[in-house]
């Protein structure tokens, strides 16, 4: 969501707090974005985005996948954002 909405999510980001979002660990970058989506949300909405996010793919067989590095999540990231430009 923060890719394919980046120049706004940068921009808010600068506005706000003058900081770079990418120089951040990824779990803040990650919190700051969840704040940023549901920031002005009721409560309803909130819950209905958050039960979405936690929510697996129906089509993603999970089982006995292995789970990612914080540096292969970072490089997917940089990836990601590289391709939206």
């Amino acid at each position: 969501m923060a890719v394919k909405r980046w120049p706004e999510f940068h921009g808010t980001l600068l506005m706000r707090t003058g900081r770079e979002p990418l120089d951040l660990p990824l779990p803040s970058l990650l919190d700051v974005i969840y704040a940023w989506w549901v920031e002005g949300g009721d409560e309803k909405d909130v819950a209905k985005f958050r039960q979405a996010l936690e929510a697996p793919p129906v089509e993603v067989e999970l089982e006995g996948r292995e789970e990612w590095s914080d540096e292969e999540t970072d490089q997917s990231f940089a990836r990601a954002l590289a391709g939206s430009s």
